[in-house]
């Protein structure tokens, strides 16, 4: 047998695995590091959109929820408005009524005097009556009651219209027209007399009282 070459040495590589031939499955050197961790990977760190608002949409949302409640009151503000100035309208259109309701008896009242009735007639005058024109019809109404009992008057009034110049809750001017047909001792058959009134009207205690009477040509 030839013997090894003296001057050949063959190097042994004390790091390969037994067995394993150069080249197949060399990963390379092998680390001595720990591996990785066991268990399932950490998760990742919250999302802060997840279960928490930004900043900004909180903002919006409070902006919003503001402007809806402004709306809201703005609302029950309008419709408390409203519901007075239709309760004030409601109430001058009822006083401007029933002052020219009050005008109309109140001028058939002064011209509804007869001989038979005139006390009560007097009465009735005075009843509806306030201020001056109570005071220079109370001091007239024994002079006016000589005249009828004396002429044996009797007089009825007609209204053709009545209309309110101004009114509010408290006081009235009311236009009237009115037919009057007077009957006396010397005229059997009655005269008619056409004649205009303006009439100033307070309410005192719930009533409308004639305050002024002044006759209009």
């Amino acid at each position: 047998m030839t013997a090894p070459h003296a001057g050949t040495d063959h190097a042994v590589d004390v790091g390969a695995r037994p067995g394993a031939e150069a080249g197949v499955g060399d990963t390379g050197p092998v680390s001595l590091d720990a591996g990785p961790p066991s268990g399932p990977p950490p998760s990742a760190a919250p999302s802060r959109a997840t279960g928490e608002l930004s900043g900004g949409t909180r903002t919006a949302l409070l902006a919003l929820s503001v402007a809806g409640g402004l709306l809201v009151v703005a609302s029950i503000v309008l419709a408390v408005v409203l519901a007075q100035h239709q309760n004030a309208r409601s109430r001058l259109e009822s006083a401007r009524a029933d002052a020219v309701s009050a005008a109309r008896q109140a001028i058939l009242n002064l011209d509804s005097l007869s001989a038979a009735t005139i006390d009560d007639d007097l009465k009735r005058v005075l009843a509806g009556s306030t201020g001056s024109f109570r005071d220079q019809f109370g001091k007239a109404q024994a002079d006016l009651k000589a005249v009828v009992v004396q002429h044996k008057t009797a007089s009825t009034g007609s209204i053709l219209s009545a209309g309110v110049v101004r009114a509010d809750t408290d006081t009235a001017t009311v236009l009237v027209a009115v037919d009057r047909t007077v009957k006396d001792s010397t005229n059997k058959n009655g005269a008619v007399a056409h004649d205009r009134w303006k009439l100033t009207l307070e309410k005192h205690g719930g009533r409308w009282l004639v305050a002024d009477l002044q006759p209009v040509s």
